[in-house]
């Protein structure tokens, strides 16, 4: 089981950062590596997000169920990848004006080859996912 959690804090209120984290025209703004970003379905719980990244010189794509849908409080996506299970949660609380934003990704690999790639995949997603929430972060600060 492989598991990152990172936290910005945002200086708007809940109910304008949420809309940040699905919205076709907002991901693409502080996600980077995004060569695609589509909702399939109206947002909610159900709903499919495929998106298409850049990783290490290749695209990956990768079709996610939104699994919760609780704005401007917290959703959960999942998809499974290669004998590798992700969940990815996003939990918005109040935060003085603000709001403290944490993201949440827990991986379970089931096979013996996504076990051998965690090592290695690990660190460098921890480091995109930072950046990407950091970038969000000074997006929504101007």
């Amino acid at each position: 089981m492989a598991s990152f959690r990172h936290t910005v804090t945002v200086p708007r209120p809940p109910d304008e950062v949420f809309p940040w984290l699905f919205e076709e025209d907002k991901v693409p703004q502080w996600t980077g590596s995004l060569d695609g970003y589509r909702v399939q379905g109206e947002l909610g719980p159900g709903a499919r997000v495929r998106q298409t990244l850049e990783v290490s010189g290749h695209k990956v794509d990768v079709e996610m169920e939104l699994t919760r849908y609780e704005p401007p409080s917290g959703a959960e996506t999942r998809f499974s990848m290669s004998g590798l299970d992700v969940v990815t949660s996003y939990e918005l609380t109040p935060d003085g004006a603000g709001t403290e934003l944490t993201q949440t990704l827990d991986g379970n690999a089931s096979g013996f080859k996504a076990r051998m790639l965690v090592p290695v995949v690990q660190p460098r997603l921890e480091k995109k996912l930072t950046a990407d929430l950091e970038r969000l972060r000074e997006l929504l600060s101007t």
